[in-house]
């Protein structure tokens, strides 16, 4: 208990140490919000209502997928590439402390970051919700950010930060345009439409989204744990070729 105190305490120092990646993570999809959300002006005050609402989920979403594809995989490669993480595996500290508090750092960012956005939403743009709702949209981002890290993980297997970097950039707006996070799903044609549900952006986002639905789409849940099961075996298959290599 005493190694995973002096860990997780390192992991909180190293944290507000990184404002300007926590900012820049977090205040490019809150400035997408407040333009885009801006622009659209429809003649029903309703439809208007609804449309800034889950903007203000779609671009929640696109923060916390940055700091699963960006900012989680590239601090393991970090940690690697300098030899911090073999350095602290030939100590007694118990490996599974590290990843722990590195996850646990995370959680942190995702929570920080849909409370910002959500109250931008709230004081700025007027969105309004029951408290129900509202924590509902909150643990429901939370819980898909959980799932979604199974994604970085797969991409801290790499041992090249600048490939990562590059291939992360692609995955990001890639999956952010397919899953519906910039322009809605309804738009695309009906054969993009098919292919955009089945990404784990788009089933990320519904899972907060969903409630406002007929019936809850917990098919959304199944698709993006089927994601996870994926990348983990697929990290698994990749580690245990590289210890072999």
């Amino acid at each position: 208990m005493r190694q995973y105190k002096a860990m997780l305490k390192y992991e909180m120092i190293d944290l507000s140490q990184r404002k300007s990646v926590f900012i820049l993570s977090t205040l490019l999809p809150v400035i997408f919000f407040l333009v885009f959300s801006s622009m659209m002006k429809m003649p029903d005050k309703n439809i208007q209502q609804y449309f800034v609402r889950d903007y203000m989920l779609s671009m929640t979403t696109f923060s916390l997928t940055s700091f699963a594809i960006f900012t989680f995989p590239l601090e393991m490669i970090n940690d690697k590439e300098k030899g911090w993480s073999r350095a602290l595996f030939r100590t007694p500290l118990n490996p599974l402390y590290y990843y722990l508090c590195k996850v646990i750092k995370i959680l942190m960012m995702y929570m920080l970051s849909i409370l910002i956005v959500f109250l931008v939403g709230h004081f700025v743009k007027g969105v309004t919700m029951s408290t129900t709702e509202w924590l509902v949209c909150y643990a429901g981002l939370l819980f898909g950010g959980i799932i979604f890290l199974t994604l970085g993980i797969l991409l801290s297997q790499f041992k090249d930060a600048q490939k990562v970097s590059t291939f992360g950039n692609i995955l990001y707006l890639g999956l952010a345009m397919l899953g519906g996070l910039w322009f809605p799903v309804r738009t695309f044609p009906e054969w993009l439409q098919s292919i955009a549900k089945l990404t784990p952006t788009y089933n990320f986002k519904n899972i907060a989204a969903g409630q406002f639905d007929k019936s809850y789409p917990f098919e959304s849940i199944g698709i993006l744990l089927i994601y996870a099961v994926i990348f983990i075996m697929v990290s698994i298959w990749m580690r245990r070729r590289s210890e072999v290599i």
